[in-house]
């Protein structure tokens, strides 16, 4: 398995620059140190297109010094040289991400975003071809004595790098065909999402593309040495310490277990207070007052992101209907960007972002794989409804909308994983639609008024795949969390809070360092359902 995904190795060595003298792992003097009159604002942050040409020339120095280096401090400036070429790239990335998104139509950011997209192959390329170098160089165990790497970092690169030309090339049809899903979304922003006009138009061309991005994906994973698509991503992108066999057996195990369930309460679904409406103040004031009364390095977060607006959550038809959080290195601060729904699962929304925000304020940039990282935003969702005002009229809300992440996330789940076993001639959009049709039904999609084409909607599949399942199982580590909070005030806040700066990068290592109950246990999820049977429908089975 890799030591975690080239981006987040970047951004730990990073933090080693700001704290200087600190220890890298010191990370309540670093949310120190990020304080609200520190802090960047965003509306004077500045873009600049990544200059590429200049990003590999630093790259070819560190390549060329490193074979027959014997100055130790020599090597390190040109390794930090680089290092901060490469952060600048992802923070201008960013920055173009966040604003191609607040506003679609706008054709500059657009091709800067699309722009920034087709180079990621490249740059995560020179990034991994340089650990291999260093790897392989004479004063590797000096490199690793400092406080730059740390002992055996370069343990995973020896060998060869699998970032070679054929590589990079299959990586940068993956971007380019990305790009595509966004130019389409862009496209049908002016048409109802849930049309007859849409599904045979631009959301034809996206069942197509997804197609296309699962055959490409299929190859890459082919040329890396791995069996399937699912085990290339599950380690190279995810470093997750469980498999996909593991996965696949707990997404079924939902479907016996809470799919009875999901179909018996769900007309609360309908009737639930969340969808009454919100507005943006409202959903601001709520997690700010939750934020304020969790205090400590919680309330510090919120201060940061309030005082350099490192946030929006404003309503417009031109922005992009996601909500994210993604960290600025050059600047030290994460950016949160919801596009909310004008109801009550806005302050739910923009909690789980917050959530991300707390985690990546507090370690200087996600150190977590995704499973753990989605443990903090969700965690926070819970934790809100202990600490936010007016929040006793969400909590059921929020069981219903919790029963419903394991239940909708996990049908998702299972439908990526046998999409990705479809193929040659069976990898076709007819397939596809059946597969989701049949796994949509079995999960009880069929309650709702849906289409067996909505998983074009769905951006996980397009941009980050395999990735929904980590709703599902840091959605049981949080439920832990929350109800230990319900048993005892701050019991839960104060795990959460401790474990905000955690170096485990993968599910499993974390819940056994957190105390909690790995989510793979036997018999879990049928304790998860008789915990929402005592929460929605009132029995008086003992809760998890």
């Amino acid at each position: 398995m890799k030591n975690v995904c080239l981006k987040i190795i970047a951004l730990v060595l990073a933090m080693a620059v700001l704290l200087s003298g600190c220890s890298l792992l010191d990370f309540e003097s670093l949310a120190g140190m990020i304080g609200a009159q520190m802090a960047t604002p965003f509306s004077e942050m500045e873009y600049t297109r990544p200059d590429l040409l200049q990003l590999q020339k630093k790259y070819d120095k560190c390549c060329q010094s490193a074979p027959t280096a014997n100055d130790v401090d020599a090597l390190l400036d040109q390794i930090w040289d680089f290092y901060n070429g490469y952060n600048s790239f992802y923070t201008n990335y960013n920055l173009a991400s966040i604003y191609y998104f607040k506003d679609m139509t706008d054709i500059y950011w657009e091709d800067e975003y699309n722009y920034c997209l087709s180079k990621t192959s490249q740059v995560d390329a020179w990034l991994d071809e340089l650990f291999y170098t260093l790897a392989d160089c004479p004063l590797r165990e000096e490199l690793e004595a400092s406080d730059s790497f740390g002992e055996g970092f370069f343990d995973s690169y020896v060998g060869e790098s699998v970032w070679d030309e054929t590589f990079t090339e299959l990586m940068n049809r993956q971007s380019e065909l990305e790009g595509q899903y966004y130019e389409l979304s862009a496209a049908a922003q002016t048409v109802d999402p849930y049309s007859e006009e849409f599904y045979s138009g631009c959301g034809a061309k996206m069942a197509q593309l997804f197609v296309d991005l699962v055959a490409v994906r299929q190859e890459i994973a082919e040329y890396a040495g791995y069996e399937d698509y699912l085990s290339f991503a599950y380690d190279f992108y995810h470093a997750r310490d469980y498999s996909p066999a593991d996965a696949q057996r707990y997404l079924e195990e939902i479907g016996r277990e809470l799919v009875p369930l999901y179909r018996q309460v769900s007309g609360k679904f309908a009737d639930s207070s969340i969808w009454n409406s919100c507005a943006q103040a409202d959903t601001f004031n709520y997690v700010k007052s939750a934020a304020e009364a969790m205090g400590g390095s919680i309330q510090n977060a919120f201060e940061v992101m309030e005082t350099a607006k490192l946030y929006d959550i404003t309503y417009s038809e031109k922005k992009y209907e996601a909500s994210f959080e993604v960290y600025l290195v050059d600047y030290y601060v994460p950016f949160v960007f919801v596009n909310p729904g004008g109801n009550q699962l806005d302050k739910l929304t923009f909690s789980h972002e917050f959530g991300h925000f707390c985690n990546d304020y507090v370690v200087g940039g996600t150190v977590s794989g995704v499973d753990v990282a989605e443990v903090f935003s969700q965690g926070m969702e819970y934790l809100s409804l202990c600490y936010g005002e007016g929040a006793g009229q969400l909590e059921q809300a929020k069981l219903l909308d919790a029963l419903s992440i394991f239940v909708e996330q996990a049908a998702y789940a299972l439908f990526e994983h046998r999409v990705y076993a479809l193929e040659g001639e069976e990898l076709n959009t007819e397939n596809v639609r059946a597969l989701y049709e049949e796994v949509g039904t079995a999960f009880g999609f069929d309650m709702w008024q849906w289409d067996s084409r909505d998983y074009v909607h769905v951006m996980h599949f397009y941009m980050v795949p395999l990735y929904v399942i980590s709703y599902v199982v840091s959605n049981d580590a949080a439920m832990q969390i929350y109800q230990l909070e319900k048993q005892e005030k701050g019991k839960g806040l104060e795990l959460y809070t401790k474990e905000l700066a955690t170096m485990q990068p993968s599910l499993l290592a974390f819940v056994e360092e957190a105390g909690l109950v790995s989510p793979f246990r036997e018999g879990r999820i049928g304790q998860v359902r008789e915990t929402f049977e005592q929460y929605l429908v009132g029995t008086n089975k003992a809760a998890a």
